[in-house]
């Protein structure tokens, strides 16, 4: 700040840290921060899932939820013990949930390994990821090995143990049902889930995922995400037994869980209420934006309700790369950036005060900043975060919720389709494709042309007069990128099938090419045919009668345009 403002900003430079959330078991010799389900039970210094007794379904869960959205890194060892007698099953797997049930959460049995549907046919686990260790190859369910590594989710909904909704799954080359310790890691960073097995430096699994906005199966089919709404969630073990022979022990020797946090405390400001939006927009649970370069955009400052509306504010800009660093901690709050004194990123945006010479003159809250395009028109991450004067005439202040934007070129436009490709001049034609922005203009042949309506996928303008065939239509962005099309093509004919038949008529007559529309006509012998059907590649034709012989086939689109073939009378 300038020495201007010391009534504004003050305060000694703490850090503000937000510590991740951890916690770490060495041995289980106090289970008092578990939930304890089903045949789960404290042994000892270790934690059994199951015993080697058949029918057995144990679930634990750490008692506090921990925050899963923004990344976590956890590793647990346990041992898997086979029957001396019989045959091993079923497995066990990691669970995190935010299922409605919270920690008396309880999956399926048997083959449903505590998580999924089970023999039981259970609801299975909702909202939530599994990494399951498979003891037993069941075919109906998909599996491919005896030791088998498998993601499974089915976001919303409840969890399944069938292979099919699985994200990616693997066969280790170490056999982790073997009666000795072993351990495994997972890793999720925004994007991507990782699985490690006995502190390889390689994981046995890494997949792309997100927790917000899910991914694909492994067999290429659209996975949901859990619907994590506090980007919190529970984190445990399950485990099951099959009936008669098919045991197994599993046992948790030790746990260490670390997690992101979702943001900075920081970002929440002090008012007790988001009072800065972009785009109408907070930043959800991230308190991230993406923006498109070159668009306009709209900051919006609203009154806090604790102060009520006409008092001014100065809303700051930082280009830093890591909000929350040292230097943000005031009198009245934590801000995101440094401020006092000012980091070298940090600059005044807005300024309601009339006092700090800022590009933008604010006046009383509530207050809106329209940005026209271009507003940025280069990639750029910046973070807002205003503070706001809640009594008048006093030094009562504020600070506001604070919001990420990142700015990136938008994707291409794309153009899927234009309907129909010619037609009568002033008829409406609708391109249909993405990422037709704000700001997007439209021509035909270069000239253009004033749509009727545009939204982000669909475009609807008038059909120029006169328009040539072989003419192009052409969506240009401010960025500069655009896409085009045909428009009032000229028709082609590939092939025709049933191209004869008896000079009396009322034959079917197929025509395959490419450029037909809705409105085009067609002429054998210069007499109108009956067009049944049609599409952008095929007529469906009803022949009128005519001479025997050879007759000329012309086919006309609304737009002028033709092309010939011909059709044989007998």
């Amino acid at each position: 700040m300038t020495p201007r403002t010391p009534h504004l900003l003050v305060g000694t430079l703490l850090v503000a840290a937000a510590s991740a959330q951890s916690f770490t078991y060495n041995d289980f010799s106090n289970v008092s921060t578990l939930s304890l389900l089903g045949h789960s039970a404290q042994n000892g210094t270790v934690l059994r899932l199951t015993a080697n007794v058949s029918d057995q379904t144990g679930v634990v869960w750490h008692r506090a939820k921990v925050p899963v959205i923004s990344g976590f890194d956890t590793t647990f060892t346990f041992r898997i013990t086979p029957p001396t007698a019989g045959t091993k099953a079923e497995g066990m797997a990691f669970v995190i949930h935010a299922d409605p049930s919270g920690l008396s959460t309880f999956g399926g049995t048997v083959w449903g390994l505590g998580y999924g549907a089970g023999s039981n046919n259970a609801v299975g686990i909702r909202n939530s990821i599994a990494i399951e260790l498979d003891t037993f190859q069941d075919g109906s369910l998909g599996d491919t090995s005896s030791n088998e590594l498998s993601i499974h989710t089915r976001g919303g909904s409840g969890n399944h143990e069938s292979e099919q909704f699985s994200i990616a799954r693997a066969t280790p080359a170490t056999v982790l049902s073997d009666g000795q310790q072993h351990a495994l890691r997972v890793r999720y960073v925004p994007g991507t889930i990782e699985v490690y097995v006995d502190n390889a430096a390689t994981p046995t699994i890494a997949r792309a995922y997100s927790l917000l906005t899910g991914g694909l199966y492994a067999n290429g089919q659209p996975a949901s995400s859990p619907a994590l709404t506090s980007g919190m969630a529970w984190a445990g073990f399950c485990a099951s037994t099959g009936a008669g022979s098919l045991t197994e022990q599993v046992e948790i020797l030790s746990w260490t869980w670390t997690s992101s946090p979702i943001n900075d405390p920081c970002y929440a400001g002090t008012l007790g209420e988001d009072v800065l939006f972009v785009e109408g927009s907070t930043g959800g649970l991230l308190r991230e934006l993406d923006l498109a370069t070159f668009q306009p955009l709209s900051i919006e400052m609203r009154a806090p309700a604790i102060s009520g509306p006409g008092l001014p504010w100065v809303m700051i800009a930082s280009l830093q790369p890591n909000p929350g660093a040292p230097g943000t901690s005031l009198g009245f709050g934590n801000m995101c950036m440094p401020v006092s004194p000012f980091g070298p990123t940090e600059l005044i945006f807005a300024d309601a005060f009339g006092i700090f010479g800022a590009p933008v003159a604010g006046g009383p809250l509530p207050f809106t900043i329209p940005v026209p395009p271009p507003a940025i028109t280069f990639d750029l991450d910046v973070t807002l975060q205003s503070v706001v004067a809640l009594q008048p005439g006093a030094a009562s202040l504020g600070i506001s919720n604070a919001i990420d934007l990142r700015f990136r070129r938008a994707p291409a436009p794309t153009i899927a389709s234009v309907v129909p490709l010619s037609a009568a001049a002033g008829q409406p034609i609708t391109v249909t494709g993405t990422q037709f922005l704000p700001g997007c203009t439209l021509a035909v042949n270069g000239v253009a042309v004033t749509p009727t309506t545009t939204t982000a996928t669909q475009i609807v303008f008038p059909y120029p007069a006169g328009l040539p065939c072989g003419s192009t239509v052409s969506v240009t962005r401010l960025d500069g990128q655009s896409a085009a099309s045909a428009l009032n093509p000229t028709p082609t004919v590939t092939s025709t099938q049933l191209a004869s038949g008896t000079a009396a008529g009322n034959q079917t007559f197929v025509v395959i090419g490419t450029g037909f529309t809705a409105g085009t006509t067609v002429t054998i012998g210069g007499a109108a045919a009956t067009v049944q059907s049609m599409s952008a590649s095929a007529l469906v034709l009803r022949t009128p009668p005519g001479t025997p012989g050879l007759a000329v086939v012309v086919i006309t689109t609304p737009g002028g345009c033709q092309v010939q073939t011909s059709y044989t009378y007998l």
